[in-house]
């Protein structure tokens, strides 16, 4: 009579595939030629975690890909002065994914200074993978925009 042998070979979960990848952390790099009283990046823009617009035209959360600190705070760091005119709100601070294959660093903003409005809109493609340097790129753009709009109105 034979007997049957069965052989069991522990797989533990995650050892034979590959390691999720760590977070990673990004961030705006801003060198701005004016500067303005007050800035605010607007809801739900304004977490650490980056929104991403999805093709469905909904926003979602990426779980992997974080700004470095809140992105109000990196952004009041490098555009608010003593000496600044206005008010910055950021609209618009997003990974879009919206065409298949392809994202894009989006940044919609506006500068308002007393009754004059400016608006700066960007989009940045990444793909280098490089979040910071897209980001930075149109956030740069934007602001460039709008505060040339602003010269133009006086």
């Amino acid at each position: 009579m034979k007997k049957t042998a069965l052989l069991f070979v522990p797989v533990l979960a995650g050892c034979l595939g590959s390691a999720p990848k760590p977070p990673v952390n990004w961030t705006i790099d801003i060198e701005p030629d004016a500067k303005v009283a007050y800035a605010a990046v607007c809801a739900p823009y304004g977490g650490q975690r980056i929104a991403v617009l999805r093709p469905d035209g909904s926003i979602a959360f990426d779980p992997r890909n974080a700004f470095a600190a809140a992105p109000g705070s990196i952004i009041k760091d490098a555009v608010v002065g003593r000496k600044g005119e206005g008010s910055l709100f950021v609209r618009k601070l997003a990974l879009d994914c919206r065409a298949e294959g392809r994202r894009n660093a989006v940044v919609s903003l506006e500068i308002v200074s007393g009754d004059r409005v400016s608006k700066g809109d960007a989009t940045e493609p990444t793909d280098d993978g490089n979040y910071s340097a897209a980001f930075s790129r149109a956030f740069s753009k934007a602001y460039a925009t709008a505060i040339e709009g602003l010269k133009a109105e006086k």
